[in-house]
């Protein structure tokens, strides 16, 4: 589609390697325990402390349901490696009865009391992988699940990964689950849920909030529709995937408050502006991505305080005003995508200032209603690190008809304030109005109405 950038299918290429990184711990073979701490592959010194746990170093019943299940002759006890393994193993059998597809033969594997069997370097028990829990250091028990490509097809998870008394995470992209997502908040050691690519549906999983040490989130590509509640926002995840579904209604004010390093909410149907409260987020957020929704307003000022933001998406929507001074402030951005909304005015040169004194490879500004560019934009659109394509500025090739700029420029619902305040120390940038606003203590109010009537001329190139 014209004026989609570069860049979009980098960010999918980023969210993938992230996915793959996180569950480099299971595909290793074992979630490592350590001193408390759950600890994905070769050790993550950012996990939370695990509180202490009474009554969980003895077998786990099996559960009512799975007496009289149909699974089989069971192994005899002392096949097992412990009672913990052995009250496990008609917990899979019971699930394994209830596949309906499984086109790599996975289950085959699922025979025997050698539930650890990937732990010894076996074959038996595919997706199974053990390690010793915190407080049973002597006993081997499954601690995670990982189906990702497995291609299952099951009608529901409740009854299965719930009854994993010392399980960390559960991997399971690309299958075909569906029902309700089971209650894992007694599970005191799980931090990593991934059931990005299935077929739940429904509205937001409501047994996800209350996850206080979930450190990894992806639901992405799925049918789940309506409002995002806020306290998801809230969790200690620092990586959130929800795109590709069909969330809609307003991003919550409580997005502020996400301890996110990435977070992905492309690829919905969220309405209304981007929180203001994203200015929380600067210690902590490094890429995040609303592109493809059906956003709008004003693009905040305060997007320009998140100091430590490497990538910022908003292509696809219809955000409206002009690009914020603030955002020459985004020294450790890498892309900037605004492509595909209805921004207007001077391309800021303290923005494409952030080339030569930040990071800044990429910036996308293509189908849009821009009328110019800055001095220092110049060089950056021959080096085609900056796309003007498909907007309204006189003499570049590839622009709107001027008819249809000429009709946007007279719609007065399209005005934003502008903020004439840059909040940061730029080298080699003097802006007329940065050394008053720099005397005010706080954010200031919107003090020149930038409408459409008005417009700064185009600097010399």
């Amino acid at each position: 589609m014209a004026g989609v950038p570069v860049p979009v299918a980098r960010h999918a290429t980023v969210v993938a390697v992230l996915v793959l990184a996180a569950a480099h711990g299971a595909l290793c073979g074992h979630v490592e325990f350590a001193a408390g701490v759950v600890v994905a592959g070769g050790g993550n010194a950012n996990a939370p402390s695990l509180p202490p746990v009474a009554n969980v170093t003895g077998a786990a019943a099996a559960p009512s349901s799975l007496v009289g299940c149909g699974c089989g002759p069971a192994p005899a006890p002392w096949a097992f490696l412990n009672a913990k393994l052995q009250a496990l193993w008609p917990v899979i059998q019971a699930f394994k009865k209830t596949i309906t597809c499984d086109p790599l033969g996975v289950t085959s594997t699922w025979e025997g009391p050698e539930l650890c069997s990937s732990y010894f370097n076996g074959t038996k028990y595919k997706g199974f992988y053990c390690d010793y829990p915190p407080n049973a250091n002597t006993t081997l028990t499954v601690a995670s699940i990982d189906f990702n490509g497995f291609g299952l097809c099951a009608p529901s998870l409740t009854g299965f990964i719930d009854q994993f008394p010392d399980l960390a995470l559960f991997h399971a992209n690309s299958n075909n689950f569906s029902g309700d997502v089971p209650d894992l908040a007694h599970l005191p050691f799980f931090y990593e849920l991934d059931l990005s690519n299935n077929n739940f549906s429904g509205s937001f999983p409501d047994t996800v909030v209350p996850l206080g040490n979930l450190l990894f989130l992806d639901l992405r590509f799925n049918r789940y529709a309506g409002a995002v509640p806020p306290p998801v926002f809230a969790l200690t995840v620092e990586a959130l995937f929800l795109n590709n579904n069909g969330f809609d209604g307003r991003i919550p004010d409580s997005f502020g408050s996400t301890g996110a390093k990435y977070l992905v909410v492309a690829n919905n149907q969220f309405t209304g502006p981007i929180p203001r409260s994203i200015y929380n987020t600067s210690a902590t957020l490094s890429e995040v991505l609303f592109l493809n929704n059906r956003l709008s307003g004003c693009l905040p000022y305060e997007i320009g305080l998140v100091e430590g933001l490497a990538v910022f998406d908003a292509g696809g929507n219809e955000i409206a005003g002009p690009i914020p001074l603030s955002f020459g402030c985004l020294r450790d951005a890498e892309e900037i995508n605004l492509a595909g909304n209805q921004l207007y005015g001077q391309v800021p040169d303290v923005v494409c200032l952030l080339a030569k004194n930040g990071k800044l490879q990429n910036l996308s500004l293509s189908e849009n209603f821009f009328h110019s560019v800055g001095y220092h934009c110049m060089e950056l659109v021959r080096s085609r690190v900056l796309d003007v394509r498909r907007n309204c500025i006189l003499g570049f090739p590839d622009q709107r008809p001027a008819i249809e700029c000429a009709a946007f420029y007279a719609d007065p619902s399209k005005h934003c304030p502008f903020i004439p305040h840059i909040p940061c120390d730029l080298p080699g940038y003097h802006h007329p109005a940065a050394k008053a606003a720099a005397t005010v203590p706080a954010l200031p109010a919107p003090a020149v109405e930038h409408g459409h009537g008005h417009h700064p001329q185009p600097q010399g190139p």
